[in-house]
């Protein structure tokens, strides 16, 4: 009798522990699939993250000065987070890994005069 009721608190165990390990793996390959795009990578890593120094309120301009394919520098302006809501613009370097999944490698301040993109 004790064997049966253990089985019946082990069933559901294992199918939400299941569950969950599913909804992660799908959730991970979904966010994944998302960081393929240059374009988000370069937006999400300059507007998120607590600890991040050259995050941006919102990033108003992005260009492709070079790329290869594995490998880009991409020019991003945009207002600052810390008020006073500075325009400023970064150069950043990002490589492609083997799974098609930008990276950031480095960012750059730019030291160019911002006030001109007004």
């Amino acid at each position: 009798m004790k064997r049966h009721r253990t089985r019946i608190h082990i069933i559901p165990i294992f199918i939400i522990l299941t569950l969950i390990i599913a909804s992660c793996t799908i959730a991970y390959r979904y966010s994944q699939n998302k960081y393929k795009d240059i374009n988000f990578t370069a937006e999400r890593y300059l507007t998120t993250g607590l600890l991040n120094k050259f995050k941006l309120y919102k990033v108003e301009k992005m260009d492709i000065s070079f790329s290869d394919g594995s490998l880009a520098v991409i020019t991003v302006s945009g207002l600052e987070n810390k008020a006073p809501h500075k325009n400023v613009m970064y150069k950043m370097i990002l490589e492609k890994n083997k799974y098609g999944v930008w990276k950031v490698r480095k960012v750059y301040k730019n030291l160019q005069d911002t006030k001109s993109l007004n």
